[in-house]
This record gives C-alpha cells, sequence and structure tokens, in this order.
C-alpha cells in the first residue's frame, strides 16, 4: 500500500527520544521548552505553546478568547471536525461558512455576505472565526483581517496542515493577521511529535492565559497568586486560579519534536518537488490540479488534493490497487452531531469540493516510480469510468471490475 501520508523517521529521531527516556526528565521539562524555541524562531512567533495535541490547542484558544454559551463561533465547512468541536467544548454556538469550491478554503466573500447579512438583521456576529489553511495552502489572511477589524471578531489560523507554508512571504505562525496559529504534530503531518500541537501567538497576554489553562489553570509565581502573603508561602505551594486542563506535551514528544524541525526544510523540499512532479504526470485533461501558488504563497503540501468525476469510483478502485487514497473531509455540517444541533442546510462550496476532491500519496517517501504508478491507474481508471458510467453513479461491481482489469 502507497500510503496517502506517514511519519519520516530516521536514527537521529530514534537517538534523540531515547536520550530523553534516559534523562531525568519525561514529562513537561526543558525539551519541550526547547521545542517551543524552535517553533518561534523557525515561523519567527514571539510565544508558543507547546500541548497534547492539536485539539487541545484549539480548545484552549477558544478558551483563551472568553468563548462561552453564548458566543457564536463560524468555521470553515471543510475541515476534520475539531476546528468546530473546539467551539462547542465551550458551550459556543457553532456556524459554518462555505469554501471556495476548487481549494476548499473559506470563501471570505460568502463570510463578508454572512457578516452584512447578521449585521443588517441585527443577529449574532461572530466572537471568534476559525480559518483552516486546507492542504498546507493559506487562506486570504489580509481579506480576513479586514473583516476582523471591521466586525471586531478574533481570527484563529487552523494551521494544522501549514506549517512551513508562506503568506506574503511571511511564515504560517506569526499572527500578522490573526490572534492564534494552531500547528499539529500528528504522524501524518509535515513534523511529527507522535501526536502534538501547539498554540502560537505575538499577543503576551493570550499568551499567558493559553500557558496557564494547559497546565490546570495552576501557578506557582508569587506575582499571580491570590494570598496576600505569597512571598512568603513555602515553596510547595501553588494556586490553581482557573479551570484549567492537562494539555501539556510531554519531553519525550518534544525531543522528537526538536529532531524533526531539524529536517523540516528537506520535508517541505521535497514535498513541493512532489507536487511539481504530478503537475508533469498527472493527464490534465482527466485531473483538475490543485490551483498554483502565486508568488509569495507557499503551500506546505500536507495533501496533494486532485478533482475528478466518478470520485467515489476511483478512490475504490485506488484502494483495491494498493493507493492509500482518501478523502479530506466531509463537511462537518454533514456529521449526526451537527444535524442534531440544527445544521442542515447544504452549503455549495463545500458540497462541490467534497463531491470532486480525492488525496493521493504526498510525503517524503513517496518515489518518483510510485507517482507514476498512482497516475497511471488514475488515467486507466478514468478513462474506462468516463466510457462506462455516469458520474457518482459507477456500482462496486463494476469498479471491482475495473480494478481487476487494470493492470499491475
Amino acid at each position: 500500500m502507497i500510503l496517502y501520508s506517514t511519519q519520516c523517521l530516521d536514527e537521529d529521531d530514534i537517538q534523540a527520544v531515547e536520550r530523553t527516556l534516559r534523562s531525568d526528565f519525561l514529562t513537561c521539562g526543558p525539551r519541550v521548552t526547547e521545542f517551543e524555541e524552535c517553533l518561534c524562531s523557525f515561523t519567527d512567533a514571539k510565544y508558543a505553546i507547546a500541548t497534547s495535541n492539536a485539539t487541545a490547542a484549539l480548545h484552549l484558544s477558544m478558551m483563551a478568547l472568553d468563548v462561552g454559551p453564548e458566543d457564536e463561533v463560524w468555521v470553515s465547512a471543510i475541515s476534520f471536525v475539531a476546528s468546530a468541536n473546539c467551539a462547542r467544548y465551550c458551550g459556543a454556538t457553532v456556524r459554518f461558512i462555505d469554501v471556495d469550491p476548487h481549494t476548499g478554503n473559506l470563501d471570505v466573500h460568502k463570510l463578508l455576505a454572512m457578516l452584512k447579512d447578521a449585521e443588517t438583521k441585527h443577529k449574532p456576529l461572530p466572537k471568534a472565526v476559525v480559518a483552516v489553511h486546507l492542504s498546507g495552502r493559506p487562506c486570504e489572511l489580509r481579506f480576513l483581517q479586514n473583516l476582523k477589524q471591521r466586525y471586531g471578531f478574533a481570527l484563529v489560523e487552523d494551521a494544522s496542515h501549514a506549517i512551513g507554508a508562506t503568506y506574503e512571504n511571511m511564515m504560517i505562525g506569526k499572527t500578522t493577521f490573526s490572534d492564534v496559529v494552531v500547528f499539529s504534530f500528528h504522524p501524518v503531518k509535515i513534523i511529527t511529535t507522535a501526536e502534538g500541537g501547539a498554540c502560537l501567538t505575538d499577543n503576551e497576554e493570550l499568551a499567558h492565559r493559553i500557558r496557564l489553562l494547559h497546565a490546570h489553570g495552576i501557578t506557582h509565581d508569587p506575582l499571580e497568586m491570590v494570598a496576600p502573603d505569597a512571598f512568603n508561602k513555602p515553596g510547595y505551594y501553588y494556586e490553581q486560579l482557573e479551570l484549567g486542563f492537562n494539555y501539556r506535551m510531554s519531553d519525550i514528544q518534544a525531543a522528537l519534536g526538536i529532531s524533526q524541525m531539524g529536517k523540516i526544510e528537506s520535508f517541505l523540499q521535497k514535498r513541493r518537488q512532489l507536487a511539481r512532479d504530478y503537475e508533469d504526470i498527472l493527464d490534465q485533461n482527466l485531473v483538475k490540479l490543485p490551483v498554483k501558488d502565486a508568488p509569495g504563497f507557499e503551500s506546505s503540501w500536507h495533501l496533494y488534493q486532485i478533482q475528478v468525476e466518478h470520485r467515489d469510483a476511483l478512490y475504490n478502485i485506488l484502494r483495491k490497487k494498493g493507493v492509500g487514497a482518501q478523502i479530506h473531509y466531509i463537511p462537518i455540517y454533514q456529521q449526526p452531531y451537527y444535524q442534531k444541533q440544527k445544521y442542515h442546510e447544504p452549503l455549495e462550496g463545500a458540497e462541490y469540493f467534497f463531491a470532486h476532491t480525492l488525496t493521493i500519496p504526498l510525503h517524503p517517501k513517496v518515489t518518483r516510480v510510485d507517482q507514476t504508478m498512482v497516475a497511471s491507474i488514475i488515467a486507466a481508471a478514468l478513462e474506462k469510468l468516463n466510457a462506462t458510467a455516469e458520474p457518482q453513479e459507477a456500482d462496486s461491481q463494476l469498479c471491482e471490475q475495473i480494478a481487476h482489469d487494470l493492470k499491475d
């Protein structure tokens, strides 16, 4: 099976983790601080708080922004469910923003229309907007910043796919346009800490609150304590100031992350080369390629997403031939949980993107031979599907027959 994505570990990574296992710190210690410093250095962000995973980072972002049950949070409709769940954890109402049908990123013009409608009809405006950099392609951040300033919402960049991406020649991670940026270090992402995430911000107050909340809401700093004699308390004394969580990253995870950060540039170069190679190899008469990056804008290429007719049939055929195609993502509002919350209205861009978009393998372990094989199966399968079936109507028996007929 050629996986759509996977971790890329080497002996340096293994030794880095082993050294930490032999050290005095396994949980939240000096390696975590060093990893946070690596993230700040790479992105030019002022503050980074490493977390147990990206979902935790999103939740902390909502809490630090004081999102609560009286608030609305507006979210890109195409993403993993965590992009919306983080607001529901705080009791907020979620509304979904339609996406560009060809990139899957938030459609800023649809967002503007929603904001104008809410303003005109005196409906609630969002407390926060979660904009997802889908597949590693940055959203239109400058436009979003203008809307943020006009309508007063907080902006959270869900950059789970996008470490290493650039917007107007600036690295994603520095909150030039937003309040918080969230990264993911799941094994299929650009770099991995096995599980892990981070909140990045240039806002000192937000950074301090996120750091407090990610460690139970506990402080050991006498300057923050409520006790009037805090400076005279014994060394073991601490105070819980808020209801926080145990969302900390471990030193074991951070050690792996530090080692992986040493290779991030080579990972990004490889992904970008693979994306260029797919442009040469894939039959563009049958496949719509990802939208090209404009000058100064560069995707991290976490995912390589093509658009085709017969998407589900092609997915089934590729899987039968040992190619780990995947779908990213089912519109969040289609999920039963959100349907029970009365999110019933389909969104045109999201529906089109979901029906036509397929993720094919792209990660540093993919070879030119792998890409050629993937492209060959796609071309042969689509030619047969176009000749024998209407879009979205190829049944399992036909897919089985086509997969059987294709040469290995």
